[in-house]
């Protein structure tokens, strides 16, 4: 009875939502009434009235928290007062499933989706989202391994060895290698939960240089023997499954060492006692966050690509630095960064010599496999 109950109420919703789709294709439902119906379905997140956006407005979907305020002020507010343009920030979280379900069901309320490349690769494969207009965007006004036809870099961060010095007696690890060297460097490390931006330094630890890691791990014995290190190190791991968890690690001494984001390392540094923390681009992973363009935007694509080139001004893209930590995608911004935000930039000319690009083409490969390893490696 449970069984056919629960299907049967599966069925109904995925028909109202039909529903509520053909209405707004047809015009008598509006955006603002789709997407109320849509939250009170259950098809999206329950959505603040910011989100509720009219078909005149462009509505930019990022991850939430402290990053959609930013968001809001730095770059939609501006637009806004440039061009007279409502543009507001929804912060529910643009997944590539909900994306797809939008334009494949026909209804389409969210213009411009904050994403990574790994997604947007998958979005493209399935036709669900727009070419970049570069006559609109700038192409130059962005790191060359974050321009793709499909997506556009928006800004940058890294994954990065921390450290509490004071935990360590002053003997801070240096490299990646150290952080595998338990008997110099005693106590508990903190790794992903999630294989990506963790096997490259498992890779490098190994001895391997920098610019061939991902060389050695599209062979089945480089994935197995960073997979391995994380097998050796099990008993002094803690995961973390979200920023503020890394974060948090660190602020109650839980850990003396961790491979996390930046973002969250610049928190770091302004949150504990000065010595208590160190943190190192040396051997990082730099990941661009990438704007993507679901197909059939109700703002159309030549006003988002508009929005897009706006975001690209250097000085919008250093504010974005100083308020959250995430790097400027557009070169140009590296001058105009505060002498004391340098050191802390992902994507300053000096930090960028010291890391690699994630190679989302590679994690598109493999990543299914490597996870699986990876969590039998940590959890045996």
């Amino acid at each position: 009875m449970t069984i056919f109950k629960d299907t049967t109420d599966h069925q109904a919703k995925a028909d109202l939502i039909e529903i509520a789709a053909h209405k707004y294709k047809e015009g008598t439902l509006t955006r603002r009434g789709f997407l109320s119906a849509m939250a009170a379905l259950g098809a999206l997140p329950m959505l603040g009235s910011k989100a509720m956006a009219q078909a005149k407005e462009i509505v930019v979907v990022n991850w939430g928290g402290e990053a959609s305020e930013v968001l809001q002020e730095v770059m939609a507010d501006t637009y806004t007062k440039e061009t007279g343009i409502p543009v507001v920030v929804d912060g529910s979280g643009p997944s590539g499933g909900k994306i797809r379900a939008m334009v494949e069901s026909g209804a389409v309320v969210w213009d411009l989706c904050d994403s990574g490349m790994g997604t947007a690769i998958i979005l493209q494969e399935q036709g669900v989202i727009q070419p970049i207009n570069y006559d609109i965007v700038d192409r130059s006004a962005v790191l060359e391994q974050a321009a793709y036809e499909y997506a556009v870099g928006n800004y940058v961060y890294s994954y990065v060895l921390c450290s509490n010095p004071k935990l360590l007696g002053g003997n801070a690890p240096q490299t990646w290698e150290d952080v595998w060297n338990v008997k110099d460097f005693p106590g508990m490390r903190t790794f992903r939960k999630s294989v990506r931006g963790m096997l490259e330094s498992a890779t490098m630890a190994q001895g391997v240089p920098m610019n061939e890691v991902y060389d050695v791990l599209r062979t089945e014995d480089g994935i197995n023997a960073g997979i391995d290190k994380f097998r050796q190190l099990r008993e002094n791991i803690i995961v973390w499954g979200s920023g503020s968890a890394s974060q948090n690690l660190f602020l109650q001494e839980e850990v003396a060492i961790g491979n996390i984001w930046s973002t969250r390392g610049q928190l770091l540094m302004e949150q504990m006692d000065e010595g208590a923390f160190q943190m190192s681009f040396d051997g990082g992973v730099i990941a661009p966050g990438m704007w993507v363009v679901p197909k059939d935007n109700p703002a159309g694509s030549d006003e988002v690509m508009k929005f897009i080139r706006h975001a690209q001004d250097p000085q919008l893209q250093v504010e974005w630095l100083k308020k959250i930590g995430s790097g400027p995608a557009n070169p140009a911004a590296a001058e105009l960064v505060p002498e004391e935000l340098k050191k802390w930039n992902p994507s300053s000319p000096e930090n960028l010599a010291l890391q690699i690009f994630y190679d989302d083409e590679w994690y598109g490969m493999h990543q299914v496999e490597a996870e699986e390893k990876y969590i039998d490696a940590l959890i045996n």
